[in-house]
This record gives C-alpha cells, sequence and structure tokens, in this order.
C-alpha cells in the first residue's frame, strides 16, 4: 500500500486524538532513555502539532519517561561496566590509565555532560551508562538530567506555542484543506 502525505497526517490527527497517544509518548520515551536508538521527539512533535492543546500533556508525559528511561541507563552502565564496559573498552584500545581519566572527569564534571546532552541530540543513554559505570551520584545525575530534560521540553512546546499558526497555515497548504 502507498502512502501519501495526506493519508499519513490524517493517521498521526486520529492516533493524537486517540486514547492512547499519551501512553505511547510515555513508552518510546522511556525506551529511547533507556536501550532504544532514536530522536527522543520523534513521537511527541506529531501528536503535539496534530493536536495542540495536549501539546503540554505530551510534552510532561515525554519529559518523566525520558528521565525514567535515563536512570535505567545509568543502572545499566552501573551494573554491567565492569563485566562488559571494560573489556569492550580495552578492545578498542582504551588503556586502564585513559579509563581512569575518563572516570575522575565524569566523576568531576559529569553533571555538565548530562544536563548538555539532555538539551541536545547527543545521546542521554550513552552518557546516563556511563555516569552508572563510574558511578557518579544518582541524585547529582538524576537532578541534573531531569533539569536538562524540563528546560529541553519546555523549549519544544514554546517553539511549537508560539508556531502553531505558521504549522497550521503549513499543514492546510501542504495537505490541501
Amino acid at each position: 500500500m502507498r502512502w501519501s502525505l495526506p493519508a499519513l497526517w490524517s493517521a498521526v490527527e486520529r492516533f493524537a486524538h486517540a486514547r492512547g497517544a499519551i501512553p505511547a509518548t510515555f513508552l518510546w520515551n522511556l525506551a529511547q532513555g533507556s536501550v532504544v536508538p532514536g530522536p527522543s521527539d520523534l513521537l511527541m512533535v506529531p501528536l503535539a502539532i496534530a493536536d495542540p492543546p495536549r501539546t503540554r500533556v505530551l510534552a510532561c508525559t515525554a519529559a518523566l519517561a525520558s528521565v525514567i528511561g535515563g536512570c535505567i541507563a545509568y543502572g545499566l552502565g552501573a551494573v554491567a561496566f565492569a563485566t562488559v564496559g571494560t573489556p569492550l573498552l580495552h578492545a578498542i584500545g582504551i588503556s586502564d590509565a585513559m579509563l581512569a581519566r575518563i572516570m575522575t572527569l565524569m566523576l568531576d564534571r559529569g553533571w555538565i555532560f548530562v544536563i548538555g546532552s539532555a538539551l541536545t541530540p547527543l545521546s542521554t543513554k550513552a552518557l546516563a551508562m556511563t555516569a552508572g559505570a563510574v558511578a557518579m551520584p544518582f541524585p547529582v545525575f538524576a537532578f541534573a538530567l531531569g533539569a536538562g530534560r524540563v528546560v529541553r521540553y519546555v523549549i519544544i512546546v514554546l517553539l511549537l506555542e508560539a508556531s502553531a499558526g505558521t504549522l497550521l497555515t503549513l499543514r492546510r497548504r501542504l495537505l490541501k484543506h
């Protein structure tokens, strides 16, 4: 079956207004925050454009789920680093001395990296696993991740709300209705 842009957008709009939109946003961001690769805003932004009144609820759902997912990634890093991470790093030529320098840097300034990854397209899950691997204090990690994600989603909501009229006009032009 061949999809057209109007048919695809119609499906997105139907889903955005359905009860499954919020749980799907939660599950996608939980999975993406912990182990699944992909952009964290993949589901939230199109659903928010299709159903503007739900933008803030979708953003809060996405932020909460991505923080929980990041905490899961932190735990994976803490548990699996010695058995999986260290041998892999040694296999690609990272010495114990280099590893010690990286660990020290993460312990001293890791919160900055966590906030940075939460605000940008950098891999938050990789940073979360690294934070767990180096035993960054969990409250510091969780606060940095939460703060970064809240700021990120507030910016996304503000951008979506500020551009709502433009997005509606663009939608009408592209879909011819």
